[in-house]
C-alpha cells in the first residue's frame, strides 16, 4: 500500500519517481535495481519503498506519468492546412514533436518494454499507454481543421498505422538521434498520410 503523502513527502516521491526514470534509461529494466534508484534519489531503500510498494511500481508509474506526458502533447492541434501535403505535413510533425519532447523518458519506455515481459503489472500498464497513445492521436486526426478534405479510413484506424509508426521511429530516435533513417521514416509517414485525405462529398 502506497503511504499517504505530506508535501514533503510528496516532493520525496515525486524524486524518487524522476530517479527510476532516469536509472531506467540509463541502465535498462534489469539494472533498475531499488539500489541504484534510491541512490539517484538520495535516499535510502526503505524509503523508496515506503512510497511505492515494489520496484515494478515504482517503474510502471514512473514510465505512466511519462506517457500521460507525452500522449498530451501528441494530443495538441495540429496547425491548420489547405491542402492533403500540408495537412500531413502538420499532423505528423506535431505527433513528432510529441513523442520526442522528453527523451530520457522515451528510452525508458522502451527498456520497459524490452525488460518488463512476464511482469503482470508491467504488462497491463504497457496496454494501457498504447491505449492512451492510440486515443491522443485519434484526437490529434480529429483536430484537423480541413473543411474540404477528409480521412478516407476511420480516424481510429489511420491512428493504429501512426501509432506503429511513431513508435518504430522513436525507436530509431532513441537509438541513433536525429539522422537520415528517422528523416527517410518521417517523409514516408508524411506521404501515407497525405495519401488518407480524400475529397469531403
Amino acid at each position: 500500500m502506497i503511504a499517504p503523502r505530506t508535501a514533503k513527502g510528496e516532493r520525496t516521491a515525486a524524486r524518487v519517481l524522476q530517479a527510476a526514470t532516469t536509472v531506467l534509461a540509463r541502465d535498462g529494466y534489469g539494472g533498475a535495481t531499488l539500489g541504484r534508484i534510491a541512490e539517484e534519489a538520495g535516499v535510502d531503500k526503505p524509503n523508496v519503498l515506503y512510497y511505492y510498494a515494489s520496484r515494478d511500481v515504482l517503474l510502471v508509474r514512473a514510465v505512466e506519468t511519462i506517457g500521460e506526458q507525452i500522449a498530451a502533447n501528441i494530443g495538441q492541434a495540429a496547425a491548420p492546412g489547405q491542402a492533403p501535403r500540408e495537412l500531413a505535413a502538420s499532423a505528423v510533425a506535431a505527433m513528432w514533436s510529441g513523442v520526442t519532447s522528453v527523451p530520457e523518458p522515451s528510452r525508458a519506455y522502451f527498456a520497459l518494454i524490452g525488460g518488463g515481459a512476464g511482469a503482470p503489472v508491467v504488462e497491463a500498464a504497457l496496454l494501457r499507454l498504447k491505449a492512451a497513445f492510440l486515443a491522443a492521436i485519434t484526437d490529434q486526426l480529429n483536430a484537423i481543421d480541413a473543411t474540404r478534405w477528409r480521412l478516407r479510413d476511420s480516424p481510429e484506424s489511420v491512428a493504429g498505422f501512426g501509432f506503429f509508426m511513431l513508435r518504430g521511429l522513436l525507436l530509431e530516435w532513441t537509438e541513433s538521434g536525429d539522422g537520415p533513417l528517422v528523416d527517410a521514416g518521417l517523409a514516408r509517414f508524411r506521404e501515407a498520410l497525405e495519401r488518407e485525405f480524400v475529397p469531403v462529398g
